[in-house]
């Protein structure tokens, strides 16, 4: 199963890289949960996360749930203060 993470919005305290890139292509055997892709590619705090599957947002009393299909792009975004 192949999936597309892509990171946006990010501050410098948190910056939005995967080995210099803002997506990731992630390759898992089987449906996953939003909050286990968050813990196979390393994000551990969730605080001020957004996740969205394609145009929708994904609510966070659902990203424990196995919603997330082959050929997926799931965004992360993030908030962050600036001005």
């Amino acid at each position: 199963m192949s999936i597309e993470i892509k990171l946006f919005g990010f501050g410098d305290d948190r910056p939005a890289q995967f080995n210099g890139k803002n997506s990731l292509q992630l390759d898992i055997e089987t449906p996953a949960s939003p909050l286990k892709l968050l813990r196979e590619v390393g994000i551990e705090d969730t605080a001020g996360l957004i996740l969205m599957n394609a145009d929708r947002v994904i609510a966070f009393e659902q990203w424990d749930e196995s919603s997330i299909q082959d050929q997926t792009t799931l965004t992360i975004m993030s908030a962050f203060e600036g001005g």
